[in-house]
């Protein structure tokens, strides 16, 4: 290990013998780990540990390992070197995972900052790693943090037989630069930007109880991170197909009240929420027309003048929102660029929203999904098959066409 890196879990040496894809082995360590935090009453403190708990929990593993079955050989790269981000604490978790389950060792750079949670986690991990049990998972994982500069970033990149950066546009511009061997394959997930589109008819004949549940997943979307992962919401766009805008102010006041009860809001967030409304306000485009609050400071919701273009969408976060109206799906189809990952459609069908982008050519959105899975991480992210992409096949002549 070199002196400017600080080991943080796991083995100071890694190997690069490649695996083969959703290895056993890799199923057990997972599924233990998922055991441990959903099961340990310590955990339960962290939301963000128990959702990668449950993420990698046994069924939701082999669930994706059938995508991958069939005739094709398979084994991993060899040893990936990734860059988490520091705007999802447990992102360095999921990338690690999704590293080993697509074959390789790994190498996660981790941020300086790191929550309470996330140093649980990391101790969870080394633990696991430390046992008997899994003593073959050992020099596949290593967490390490050292000082931003290129020097470290140069010589676990020449050192990788695949690499993966978390980050904003700055961070992978600047990963870009720095060279890794020829073979080495490379992913990378910049800045991206997600919004909402409700129907308002489907929700203006939705029972109060049902909207709450709604509501509660939505929550899950956007507050559990501040709004601050790429997945998470940040404009609601309500489709005016009938019902009454009167659900508008239903269906706010219903997430402010599940806000109250489990969002732990303070100055900092408080702060945060007032600078992004403030810089929008002030410099964005498109122009604000109004503000409304709902549960004191819980929840900000600032119209917008017109549609939003990218690439420089509003930024919300930390319970500040943003909306506007259209009148049918094809209004959509003028706000959407490449910066746009992941519609989250309520009272509309996923599938057939999905089919209709599709069909239309849409320049955005990789992910339609329903209320309560915006950040459920899969192996398809971003439009990139991670899996295929961190692994390599095993090509061979069929026998009959050879003779």
């Amino acid at each position: 290990m070199r002196d400017d890196v600080i080991l943080l879990a796991g083995s100071e040496e890694t190997e690069r013998t490649p695996w083969r894809p959703f290895d056993p082995r890799v199923l057990d360590f997972l599924s233990d780990l998922s055991n441990l935090l959903l099961r340990t009453p310590e955990f339960r403190q962290w939301e963000e540990v128990c959702a990668f708990g449950f993420w990698c929990r046994r069924a939701r593993l082999e669930h994706m390992a059938r995508r991958y079955a069939g005739p094709t050989l398979r084994l991993g790269v060899g040893r990936v070197f990734h860059i988490a981000p520091s705007n999802v604490p447990t992102m360095f978790a999921y990338t690690a995972a999704l590293g080993l389950l697509a074959g390789n060792s790994n190498v996660v750079r981790l941020p300086a900052s790191r929550t309470e949670g996330a140093q649980a986690l990391l101790k969870a991990l080394d633990g696991m790693l430390h046992d008997s049990t899994h003593r073959d998972l050992l020099p596949r994982l290593s967490f390490i943090h050292y000082p931003r500069g290129e020097e470290a970033t140069a010589f676990w990149s020449a050192q990788c037989d695949g690499r993966v950066v978390w980050g904003g546009d700055k961070t992978v511009a600047s990963m870009r630069a720095i060279p890794t061997p020829p073979h080495a394959v490379e992913l990378s997930f910049p800045d991206r930007w997600s919004l909402a589109l409700f129907s308002q008819a489907a929700l203006s004949r939705t029972e109060d109880g049902e909207l709450n549940e709604l509501a509660r997943r939505f929550y899950n979307d956007t507050y559990a991170m501040d709004q601050n992962a790429c997945s998470s919401p940040q404009l609601v766009l309500w489709l005016a197909d009938g019902g009454t805008p009167e659900v508008r102010e239903r269906w706010w006041e219903a997430l402010a009240a599940e806000a109250a009860r489990r969002y732990p809001i303070g100055p900092f967030q408080s702060a945060r929420k007032l600078e992004r409304f403030t810089i929008q306000a002030m410099t964005g485009t498109p122009a604000l027309t109004g503000l409304a609050k709902y549960g004191g400071n819980l929840l900000w919701v600032a119209d917008l003048a017109a549609p939003p273009v990218g690439p420089d969408y509003p930024k919300g976060g930390f319970g500040l929102f943003y909306q506007y109206s259209v009148s049918s799906l094809e209004e959509l189809l003028s706000m959407l660029s490449p910066k746009v990952q992941t519609l989250v459609c309520g009272g509309l069908s996923s599938r057939e929203t999905a089919q209709f982008l599709a069909e239309r050519q849409a320049a955005g959105v990789d992910r339609v999904v329903v209320p309560g899975q915006a950040l459920e991480l899969d192996a398809i992210w971003d439009g990139k098959d991670v899996i295929a992409a961190l692994s390599r096949i095993i090509g061979g002549c069929d026998e009959a066409l050879s003779t």
